[in-house]
């Protein structure tokens, strides 16, 4: 092949690449979209995309303001996208042009009756810097193209006022949308917030081309196909936002007509079933956004949406049962439940860690909310000094939180000091909530955070009606090693309530000053049921809490509840591009090591392995401290057989487990010390979602021992996990000949 060959070759490479994302409905590269192999250099200049169907009545005005635009015609073209069915609207425009003798304007044509398959022929064809969307029965005042050309750069959106026009010719300059941008004009600088209703229309707008050719309008939906479009083009792109000045009078005109959005009766096909079909694509955008500002921007057009379904409802019960039962069909990871069960909340969470922050006890209250299907309002810690944030959390929970209060206070696990002002600055602020929607029935808290415990007991103390629900991921006064955890409470007005209340249920008196001791007994005393995520947990803190006459208190309360498991469409929220060899065993393990929790048997075991089997095993690790793990395997024989991994956030940490064939999960070695082993390791609830084979490395009596895992070997049996792995290879090659032979074709016995 020659040089030109060579090149025509791989234009219609990428041209093939980019149908392929176009049928898929995916993000286009930007890398791919302005190649040197297929791409021509805009030009600077306006390209004016108008979808036009049956337009043969609307369109006259459309086409007349355009010819009178004072931007000199070498600097625009328009492209009109006749789609569906033909009527006269060709031929005006063909007149029109050839009347005038207009070079400028393009017609094309879209055999498809589709609005979005219109707009993205018309956004393929442009080749202009700038791109602006006009509908065929709207019209621009004449200097409209010219003042937002002049504000124009390659980092803006350019905004000019909306007036609306009924169809007797009446205009209204006022309405919400102008409304809106000539406050934010007050402003000097724009945020997505201010104008939040623009962003997402159609209308009034000069967006840079290069961005929007990321981006395709979609073809399933029949209506709010442009609410998803420029959601995400501004979720992906930070924009600069710039108004034109009022006083330059740059004006889309819009036409309100019978079938305007804000004038189509309520339907259950266009308020709930249409809004929702728009509300599961903004929703897949908002978890893959780690940005709280782009978080509330896509929460508000969610917000947006559902008012349609809002408005649907009407405040009947019986529709809003029709809409539970359509909501529930689709695989929603937020949606605003607090909205649907008409904003009422009666139940408060008390979580000191809590999403955004990352941590165990935080991800696992919020999947409890989730769980409990249950609208709430939470109260928790601003732990930003000793925690990592991780906004993408919020999503996945906050469809259910009416009203969150985050409590700026030090964040300690011991110190009594920063607990108290904790407790002090919650109890206002859960005050202020309650002299707007009233105290609250109900009360959860959870601890390891031993603050949670505090802070629900002075709460059931004003509030005795209140349900108190005190829920304990772990032991709290015993240690993982049997030791006694110890940090003193230097406050006798404490002990003088705590005591005179104890008094009163006739339970013992403590004088004991531990703040740990005190974090379990004002929950086994005061509570009103206590939850514990296993038996063996539930046993042995009741048996080994000092005072023993507590034992039968405690087992009257307590409910077994473990860890909870999200639904399927939490596994597939942040896709994850983590590559991995399909003709390999490929196995997953996600952990922090600790002394009491290793891998030692993992790592032993699959030295042993035989090397024709260890050939086919990759163990991906996914750990806090990659670096020193990567040091230990260097120069040993499984080196090339172990991938070490840093932490991955939660969402991606879900989608991870659907990879691999087989997940660890480990016991806490705690025979040394304990006489049963309380803990549940967390991570096993959210294999149980992935679908995917789990290996259980258990101590003997603990509940994960118990548990049915397809795989099994005890901690420390080196031997057990070589056979693990070798059953693993064995498996997947039989798997793979049972395929390779369904396969082959059938041959008739001759």
């Amino acid at each position: 092949m020659n040089k030109f060959e060579i090149q025509q070759r791989l234009e219609e490479i990428e041209k093939i690449k980019i149908e392929i994302y176009q049928r898929m409905n995916k993000e286009i590269p930007e890398d791919l979209i302005f190649s040197k192999y297929h791409f021509k250099k805009l030009i600077n200049g306006i390209s004016v995309i108008i979808p036009t169907y049956k337009g043969e009545k609307v369109i006259k005005k459309c086409i007349e303001s355009l010819k009178n635009q004072t931007l000199s015609p070498k600097y625009f073209e328009v492209f009109f996208i006749i789609n569906g069915e033909k009527d006269l609207t060709e031929e005006i425009l063909m007149n029109f042009i050839k009347e005038h003798n207009i070079n400028h304007f393009n017609i094309l044509h879209s055999e498809e009756a589709s609005v979005s398959a219109a707009r993205n022929m018309g956004i393929q064809q442009a080749s202009k810097k700038y791109i602006t969307f006009l509908d065929d029965d709207d019209y621009l005042s004449p200097n409209f193209l010219e003042k937002l050309f002049d504000h124009a750069d390659e980092e803006s959106v350019v905004i000019s006022q909306v007036v609306d026009v009924d169809l007797e010719g009446n205009s209204n300059s006022n309405n919400p949308v102008n409304s809106q941008i000539k406050k934010a004009l007050d402003t000097k600088i724009y945020t997505y917030t201010d104008l939040n209703s623009v962003l997402t229309m159609n209308a009034c707008k000069l967006i840079p081309t290069k961005k929007v050719k990321t981006q395709r309008y979609e073809l399933g939906l029949k209506s709010g196909e442009d609410v998803v479009f420029f959601t995400k083009l501004f979720a992906l792109h930070h924009f600069h936002l710039k108004i034109v000045p009022l006083e330059e009078q740059a004006i889309y005109y819009r036409v309100l007509r019978d079938n305007s959005v804000s004038r189509r009766k309520n339907s259950f096909e266009f308020n709930v079933k249409e809004r929702l079909e728009v509300m599961k694509h903004l929703d897949v955008l908002l978890g893959e956004t780690n940005s709280p500002t782009i978080q509330q921007f896509i929460k508000g057009k969610i917000h947006a949406q559902y008012g349609f379904i809002d408005r649907y409802i009407n405040n009947s019960n019986e529709l809003r049962e029709k809409v539970i039962e359509e909501v529930n069909k689709h695989s929603f990871v937020y949606f605003p439940y607090f909205k649907l069960y008409n904003g009422e909340t009666r139940s408060l969470i008390i979580s000191y860690c809590f999403p955004p922050y990352v941590d165990t006890s935080g991800t696992v209250m919020a999947k409890r909310i989730i769980e409990n299907n249950e609208v709430v309002d939470v109260i928790y810690n601003n732990m930003s000094k000793v925690r990592e944030t991780d906004y993408r959390q919020n999503a996945m929970v906050d469809g259910f939180i009416n009203n969150r209060m985050e409590i700026s206070s030090a964040s300690s696990f011991k110190q009594w000091k920063s607990m108290k002002d904790f407790i002090k600055k919650s109890l206002k602020e859960i005050k202020l909530k309650e002299r707007k929607n009233g105290t609250y029935h109900k009360i959860y808290s959870r601890a390891l955070w031993p603050a949670s415990h505090f802070l629900a007991f002075e709460y059931k103390m004003k509030n005795p009606k209140a349900k108190w629900v005190a829920e304990f991921s772990d032991p709290i006064l015993l240690d993982i090693h049997g030791n006694e955890r110890k940090s003193a409470i230097i406050d006798l007005g404490f002990y003088k309530k705590v005591n005179a209340l104890l008094k009163k249920k006739n339970l013992p008196l403590a004088l004991n000053n531990n703040m740990f001791f005190w974090c379990e007994y004002i929950a086994y005393a005061f509570a009103d049921e206590i939850v514990f995520t296993n038996e063996n947990q539930l046993k042995y803190m009741s048996e080994m809490f000092p005072i023993k006459e507590l034992k039968e208190v405690i087992l009257k309360k307590a409910r077994i509840c473990n860890q909870p498991t999200l639904p399927k469409q939490y596994y597939h929220v942040k896709a994850s591009k983590y590559r991995i060899d399909e003709n390999k065993v490929n196995l997953g393990y996600f952990g922090t090591f600790y002394q009491t929790r290793k891998l030692n048997e993992i790592i032993e075991g699959l030295k042993l392995t035989k090397p024709e089997l260890r050939d086919k095993i990759k163990l991906h690790v996914f750990t806090s401290d990659p670096k020193s793990l990567a040091n230990e395997l260097s120069g040993e024989v499984i080196e090339k057989h172990v991938k070490v991994n840093p932490y991955v956030n939660f969402l991606e940490f879900l989608n991870f487990t659907t990879k691999f064939d087989c997940l660890i999960v480990n016991d806490a070695f705690t025979k040394d010390y304990k006489n049963i082993n309380p803990y549940l390791p967390s991570k096993l609830s959210d294999y149980k979602g992935s679908g995917n084979n789990i290996w259980g490395i258990f101590e003997e009596g603990s509940i994960l021992s118990k548990f049915e895992t397809k795989y099994k070997s005890e901690i420390g049996d080196i031997e057990g996990a070589t056979k693990v792995f070798e059953s693993l290879v064995t498996e997947k090659l039989i798997q793979k000949f049972n395929q390779l032979d369904e396969a082959l074709p059938n041959e008739k016995l001759m």
